[in-house]
């Protein structure tokens, strides 16, 4: 795991102990991993967002997104896009192979403190100072729901079944089928006792999410959470500890390469056409 500290990131091993030392990577307040790419992309105080190549060690790109101090940060895992939120209230799009965002969308009137992205990359979850959390559609970048909070949220996280839940000081708020249709209140709502809370996280496959706050961590039972039927081809929670380093295996030799990150995936491998003008004179050339 990858711990990102006051000067540099560190990364440790199942025991604790220390094996790499990021020099590069400086003042990082947000790590995000790509597994289908074995990236690990950092930002923070100097707005500078890194893709480093954990199989091979090489900083792969270096963008300078020119947008302040950057607080949030998650990835689409449908396309390997990376979303950074930003002070001056704006969510952009990155990918390593442009040095300039692929979409930059004005989500609120603040700083975006969070934001996360559902499994099938369709919605987009932001939340900000102006307590207010919205809702997204990421294929055509419209708003579709707005949510008042009455604190500006902290963090955002969308489950396995597409529950969205967002908390802020000590109170945990979950929201259920908020994505698709406007939800009229909230699914559940748990008061931590504990002091504030930095940072939630559902756990796959299971209906629990975890709360690190001032006082530690703890997690809660939220029914209908996680993924019932698992595909083991993805991920197996009975996998043994060969079957664990095998698929480890697999997976690095099926990495992606950094090129094949685009908005949208299912261009990749296609043709591209001619315009239609080009087709109408090679057309005429072949009568004549």
């Amino acid at each position: 795991f990858a711990a990102a500290q006051r000067k540099e990131v560190y990364v440790y091993d199942k025991r604790g102990l220390e094996v790499h030392r990021m020099r590069d990577h400086k003042d990082v307040e947000k790590l995000c991993f790509l597994p289908n790419h074995f990236l690990l992309s950092s930002i923070g105080m100097q707005g500078v967002l890194r893709y480093q190549d954990t199989s091979t060690g090489e900083i792969v790109a270096q963008h300078r997104t020119k947008l302040g101090p950057c607080k949030a940060m998650c990835l689409n895992s449908y396309n390997g896009v990376v979303l950074c939120g930003h002070a001056g209230g704006t969510a952009t799009m990155w990918s390593p192979n442009m040095t300039t965002p692929l979409v930059k969308m004005l989500c609120h009137r603040g700083p975006v403190n969070s934001l996360a992205v559902d499994q099938s990359g369709r919605y987009l979850v932001t939340v900000g100072t102006d307590k207010q959390m919205k809702v997204w559609d990421v294929r055509t970048f419209k708003l579709l729901h707005a949510y008042f909070c009455s604190a500006p949220a902290k963090s955002v996280e969308i489950s396995q079944r597409g529950l969205v839940g967002i908390s802020w000081g000590s109170r945990v708020q979950v929201w259920k089928d908020a994505l698709q249709t406007k939800a009229s209140a909230p699914y559940m709502n748990h008061q931590q006792s504990s002091g504030h809370i930095r940072q939630i996280r559902f756990c796959p496959y299971e209906d629990v999410v975890g709360i690190g706050h001032e006082g530690g961590f703890s997690s809660i039972l939220v029914p209908g959470a996680g993924e019932p039927n698992y595909d083991s081809f993805v991920a197996s929670p009975y996998q043994t500890r060969r079957e664990r380093r095998e698929h480890e295996v697999h997976s690095l030799l099926d990495k992606l390469q950094p090129d094949t990150i685009v908005l949208d995936p299912q261009s990749v491998g296609n043709i591209k056409l001619d315009p239609k003008q080009v087709v109408a004179q090679k057309k005429e050339q072949q009568r004549a």
